[in-house]
């Protein structure tokens, strides 16, 4: 695979190209279906293509995530960051997760099956993979903003929110229950996501005791 650096605007198309009809493949028909020789198929080229831009789907996957990822920062990011309090900066963070839901669910699905099925060529689940890339190369600063511990802390710092939580915990409380809607809308096409989002919004700012 050519480096970033040394590719061509027209390599860089096709590598999109190929990123976006793999994210539609397998969100229609799962992960281990998904097979290079299929997303080929559905972006109507020869299978050598999709192999010179990726010569494996460890390499697929991990574009697959990044263009994830980009997506949700570009809606998420700018909402959190007018926020002007940790209070307004987490009802933000709820709000801006289900909008990204809303508008690229075939992209939150896809994440969501691969989270279930994939595994690297060293065994790894994609969590462990996404810890060892973080391990070796830090958090990239523009997916930094999308993990909401830090806001939690601000919000315990600042007396916003209850002293006794565990900022960890609740992070990871938060994340559950957003990818709870992740699971319904990969069972529901017509699953009303900013409904959930908005009764999830009213009871976890309550329990951990923002005033709303």
């Amino acid at each position: 695979m050519r480096s970033k650096q040394s590719r061509t605007f027209t390599e860089d198309a096709r590598r999109r190209q190929i990123v976006d009809c793999a994210i539609d493949l397998i969100a229609e028909i799962g992960y281990p279906q998904a097979s290079q020789a299929k997303i080929a198929e559905r972006a109507g080229i020869a299978k050598s293509v999709v192999l010179y831009h990726f010569t494996n789907k460890d390499e697929l996957v991990a574009e697959i995530v990044t263009s994830v990822f980009t997506q949700a920062a570009e809606i998420m990011i700018p909402a959190i960051i007018r926020a002007d309090s940790a209070t307004a900066k987490l009802a933000a963070y709820i709000d801006s997760n289900g909008e990204f839901l809303r508008k690229h669910r075939h992209a939150a699905v896809t994440l969501f099956e691969i989270s279930l099925s994939f595994r690297s060529s060293e065994g790894l689940r994609l969590d462990q993979q996404a810890q060892k890339s973080v391990d070796a190369d830090g958090i990239p600063p523009e997916f930094a903003m999308l993990d909401p511990q830090a806001i939690i802390e601000m919000g315990v710092a600042t007396g916003e929110f209850r002293s006794d939580l565990n900022p960890a915990l609740v992070k990871n409380a938060l994340r559950g229950a957003l990818d709870g809607a992740v699971r319904d809308l990969f069972r529901d096409p017509g699953y009303d996501v900013l409904a959930f989002t908005e009764t999830l919004k009213t009871l976890f700012l309550n329990s951990i005791g923002a005033q709303i």
